[in-house]
Parts: C-alpha cells; sequence; structure tokens
C-alpha cells in the first residue's frame, strides 16, 4: 500500500530570501569606496521604486571585506528604510537585499 507523500516544508526567512533569483545585480569588484557608495544608493533608490518587495543581489567580493563592511553599513543605517531584510550570500562575498 503506497502512502501519501508529505510536501516539502515551505521556505522561510533566510532560506527563502537567499534562494530566491533577484531582480537585478550590482557588482561592485574594482570600485573605489566612495564608488560604491554612490552607486549602492542609486541601485537601492531605484529598485526599491520599481521592484519593490523583491530580492535584488549586492556583489562586494571577498578580498579584504572593506566593501563588504560598508554595504552592510549602509543597509543597517542609510539605506534601512529601503530594505525588508538582507543575508549573506553563500560563501561570503555580498549580500541579498529583499527590497521595502
Amino acid at each position: 500500500m503506497k502512502q501519501d507523500a508529505t510536501p516539502p516544508p515551505e521556505l522561510t526567512g533566510v532560506v527563502q530570501l537567499v534562494s530566491e533569483i533577484p531582480v537585478a545585480t550590482l557588482d561592485l569588484h574594482r570600485y573605489a569606496v566612495d564608488q560604491a557608495r554612490s552607486s549602492v544608493r542609486d541601485f537601492l533608490a531605484t529598485h526599491s521604486r520599481l521592484s519593490a518587495g523583491s530580492v535584488v543581489h549586492i556583489i562586494t567580493g571577498k578580498s579584504t571585506g572593506v566593501l563588504l563592511g560598508i554595504v552592510r553599513d549602509m543597509l543597517n543605517d542609510e539605506a534601512a528604510h529601503q530594505v525588508d531584510e538582507y543575508a549573506g550570500m553563500m560563501g561570503g562575498g555580498g549580500w541579498v537585499v529583499r527590497l521595502k
């Protein structure tokens, strides 16, 4: 006798966030700090208007971690009003961001 298969659990929280396909990606490799800040500011402003509720990726690279920290600080502070949630990318080197 065959039993009914139990459906897999729904994804929630960080697992759901990092599994979603981004609507846009900003790659900050080789950006200077000031250029990265300006680009992140513009990217989040544009996509929070056009893609509210969607997920975007911000790639910083892993090298020294400077840009990773700067973007994290921006997501917590000056861009917090545009960010619903965020998490580090698998393997590091960037952020997965759900926009408000």
